[in-house]
């Protein structure tokens, strides 16, 4: 499973920051036509618009797996078996919203391929696909993160380098 997961994280995080390079390459260019070409150029909205999306929501899932969200830290680090305790709660909490990604990414973008964006007049689903694409990569990495947390949990050690705080 990790091995699986560490190819999907390598692809996605390419992907995504691909994407947000055509992102940023989008938006300068329509910064540029309008304001010095002096012409308007409608596509590029929707594009910068898609590219975000898919961007924002596979970083999610890479960041789900580095463990990079937000997060607060209630009791001290010498609190070992509360902290594991406490990973293991965070990362079961996100499986309702991982369900929803999932489930209604699929209604949204059933729902999608009747609506056509209006510059590119493509499906809006293939936007919209970003959103349960993500989720079932989050899903995979969820059990694997899961698995380790429980692992930790059990084990009376030290914390391993990947329950540290990043500096």
């Amino acid at each position: 499973m990790r091995l699986i997961n560490d190819v999907l994280e390598r692809l996605l995080a390419v992907i995504a920051g691909s994407l947000f390079a055509i992102f940023i390459l989008t938006v300068l260019y329509q910064v540029v036509a309008r304001s010095f070409l002096k012409i308007s150029v409608s596509w590029t909205d929707e594009i910068a618009m898609a590219c975000f999306i898919w961007a924002v929501f596979l970083g999610a899932a890479v960041a789900l797996r580095r463990r990079r969200h937000y997060v607060v830290d209630v009791f001290p680090a010498h609190f070992r078996l509360t902290q594991r305790s406490l990973r293991l709660f965070g990362s079961l909490a996100c499986l309702p919203v991982i369900y929803v990604l999932i489930v209604n990414g699929n209604v949204l973008v059933d729902m999608g391929w009747n609506r056509r964006s209006v510059a590119l007049g493509t499906p809006m689903a293939y936007v919209f696909a970003a959103m349960p694409v993500a989720g079932i990569a989050m899903l995979a990495f969820s059990i694997e993160v899961i698995v380790d947390d429980i692992k930790a949990l059990r084990d009376k050690r030290a914390p391993s380098p990947s329950e540290a705080l990043d500096p």
